[in-house]
């Protein structure tokens, strides 16, 4: 599978509009934020979502990730990073409630870092992973992937294993995410062709992948400043 790659980040002076037929994507650090200034922006049932975080790491970056995504899609609607209220589909993918905007968005955050993407009107998925080289890739591939890929996979030479494995994993698990299951039934995406997808290259040692509804569309890559 051969994804086109989206790898300009730029910094934004103020925060951008949102056009139709635009999508945007915003990256950001985990680290180094105020966790009560993010924490405070949190509703109740996210707090108890952290609380359930066995490694207090794990939960500054959920916290910290929450937080971030709420001020991002705050400044698109206009409201308070605190006032926005979310519900959960039937496989826990968040979406916004109590307004009439068509906002559509999707989180993403691994290891140190996060990605959020955001659009109007129609679907959307990503997916982050920080590659790990000690990731038994065949095993999981032969487990979970289509055959003809997890045999791809295999007659590359080893060097190469990885990069593919989290290619594929991230632009599976992407156009899951875009449809509201995520891996709940697998990694078997049964509407192939209804979702455009672009490989991101948000740092090194990450690999990601952005699936859209449909097609006719423009990224625009962000970086988020603290």
């Amino acid at each position: 599978m051969n994804l086109p790659a989206a790898t300009q980040w730029k910094t934004a002076t103020e925060h951008p509009g949102l056009r139709a037929g635009e999508v945007h994507v915003w990256r950001a650090s985990l680290s180094g934020n105020d966790l009560e200034l993010m924490g405070a922006l949190l509703s109740s049932a996210e707090w108890l979502r952290a609380k359930r975080f066995h490694f207090e790491q794990d939960r500054m970056r959920f916290i910290c990730g929450r937080g971030l995504m709420r001020r991002i899609l705050g400044r698109y609607l206009g409201m308070g990073a605190h006032e926005l209220q979310f519900v959960e589909g039937p496989h826990g993918k968040p979406e916004l409630t109590g307004t009439s905007s068509s906002l559509q968005f999707n989180l993403s955050h691994s290891d140190d870092l996060m990605l959020l993407a955001v659009t109007h009107t129609r679907l959307l998925g990503i997916d982050l992973e920080f590659m790990r080289d000690n990731l038994p890739v065949e095993t999981l591939a032969d487990y979970y992937f289509e055959p003809e890929d997890a045999w791809g996979l295999r007659l590359l030479p080893p060097a190469q294993r990885v990069w593919k494995f989290y290619e594929l994993w991230t632009s599976t698990e992407a156009r899951l995410k875009a449809d509201g299951v995520g891996i709940s039934r697998g990694l078997k995406v049964l509407e192939p062709d209804r979702w455009s997808l672009l490989k991101l290259t948000p740092a090194d040692g990450y690999a990601a992948a952005l699936a859209v509804e449909g097609g006719g569309f423009q990224v625009e890559c962000w970086s988020w400043q603290k």
